[in-house]
């Protein structure tokens, strides 16, 4: 018996020695002169670090991979939507690193994928929502699910100040209340009321809207923590040649009416606030610096850009008369300013699940028709995702239909490496346009997060 399976082993081993010498000569060409063969595929590894993490937490990821070569980098949710992308290029010796932060996702197990091809490594990454007994991230303590906004027409509901929600009085006025708004934990009424009799404004101003006031629970005065936006209805019809409309607030102490300014989009316009009072829309003169004065961009660098798209009518400054030049701008902000200030044509085009109720969906819906603007996969946009400087600068390409043919990778920025595959050309071609800069160490900072400022300039640098 062991004679006999001996035997069969041999053969076996015989086979597969002819089988192989029979190839290699059919590869090498039938002699001395034939061709090499290919060098062999590196399969591509993963390793993932941290395996459980929060959303916002960074996770870092490394491998093997072909020397010189585009790894892609996605995130699928249990789904199969991918709600992360980008990518990064190995080494000459053919390793990878790149760092990324955990999106917005509810809790549950994600996966990792990286490489090219069918040549692909997984891995699983668990989040979680530490609670505030739960040990910090990484303890696998799961909060329960998150409250869902509240919503309602009749100008009165009841919010959570870890939901927020979105309350309108009819098509007259609206509020945007973000989660983490409100102060505290306990569930307040919001109310939008009209008020009759209103304090009188300036000589040189008309009302143009109803006066409302806003009150959280008893209170007609409350400072959020984050700011919240109010959208208003007004008549332009009663607007005269070389007015505009403009949203002023309260100022119960001076006793006058202080100017915001505001977004406007046919017959409603729209302004970021951080406190409730009372609000009015104003038709006041058209000034040659249209706006606000600013208290907090009188000395700072991108100043006459900010000025320059304010006068545009496509960006404003907030209820406390600052701009804010260095806050970080989220992708539906930046889509909603670059569509004003082209004055681009309302189009119908698809509408993204996390888009369908937010406050800049006609906007982002604009965007994507023109073909300004993509999602991370056809259900998910991302529009109070921070823009990072790369993805501005591919939105500012497609907006302006700049050429980016024969255009490489810039190699103009010390981390060009870091500019990912898919943005490559859009910043090359914008850079060399003049449209966007990077800093003043030579870095472009491609993943960094675009400011108010930064996001002004280059898109006044357009008309340029």
């Amino acid at each position: 018996m062991f004679k006999k399976t001996l035997s069969i082993l041999m053969a076996t081993m015989l086979i597969v020695l002819l089988a192989s010498t029979a190839s290699f000569a059919a590869g090498s060409g039938g002699g001395a002169g034939g061709v090499a063969a290919a060098p062999a595929e590196t399969p591509v590894s993963l390793n993932l670090g941290p395996v459980t993490a929060n959303p916002g937490n960074s996770v870092n990821l490394s491998g093997a991979a072909n020397a010189n070569t585009w790894v892609s980098v996605k995130v699928l949710d249990s789904a199969g939507q991918i709600v992360f992308f980008d990518a990064v290029k190995s080494k000459a010796d053919g390793q990878y690193e790149f760092s990324f932060k955990v999106p917005s996702v509810e809790p549950g197990v994600l996966t990792v994928v990286a490489g090219y091809g069918s040549n692909v490594a997984s891995a699983n990454l668990t989040v979680t929502r530490a609670t505030s007994s739960g040990g910090g991230p990484g303890s696998g303590v799961v909060e329960p699910p998150a409250a869902k906004p509240a919503e309602s027409t009749t100008g009165a509901a009841d919010v959570k100040p870890d939901a927020g929600g979105k309350i309108s009085l009819g098509d007259k006025a609206k509020i945007d209340i973000p989660a983490g708004a409100l102060k505290g934990t306990e569930q307040v009424k919001i109310e939008i009321k009209e008020v009759a009799g209103p304090p009188p404004v300036a000589e040189n101003t008309r009302i143009i809207s109803t006066v409302y006031e806003f009150t959280i629970g008893e209170e007609t005065s409350y400072s959020f923590s984050k700011p919240v936006t109010l959208t208003f209805a007004f008549d332009p019809e009663i607007l005269t040649p070389g007015e505009i409309p403009s949203v002023h607030y309260y100022e119960e102490n001076t006793g006058v009416w202080v100017e915001l300014g505001g977004t406007v989009s046919g017959d409603i316009i729209s302004v970021a606030v951080e406190h409730f009072t009372k609000f009015v829309v104003l038709a006041v003169e058209k000034k040659a610096d249209s706006g606000p004065v600013l208290k907090d961009i009188a000395m700072h660098w991108a100043r006459d850009n900010i000025k320059e798209l304010i006068a545009k009518g496509a960006i404003a400054g907030y209820e406390d008369q600052t701009f804010r030049p260095d806050k970080d701008i989220t992708r539906a902000e930046f889509a909603t300013v670059l569509v004003k200030a082209l004055q681009l044509e309302a189009k119908k085009a698809k509408t993204f699940v996390d888009t369908a109720s937010h406050w800049a969906r006609e906007d982002i819906t604009t965007a994507n028709a023109h073909g300004i603007v993509a999602g991370y996969s056809d259900e998910k946009f991302g529009p109070d995702d921070k823009i990072t400087r790369e993805q501005m600068a591919v939105m500012i390409v497609k907006s302006t239909n700049l050429s980016t043919d024969g255009q490489a990778p810039s190699a103009d920025f010390s981390d060009s490496a870091k500019i990912s595959a898919w943005a490559g050309e859009a910043v090359a071609a914008a850079a060399r346009a003049g449209i966007i800069k990077g800093y003043s160490d030579g870095s472009f900072r491609p993943q960094g997060q675009a400011t108010r400022a930064e996001a002004a300039t280059v898109i006044v640098n357009i008309f340029k």
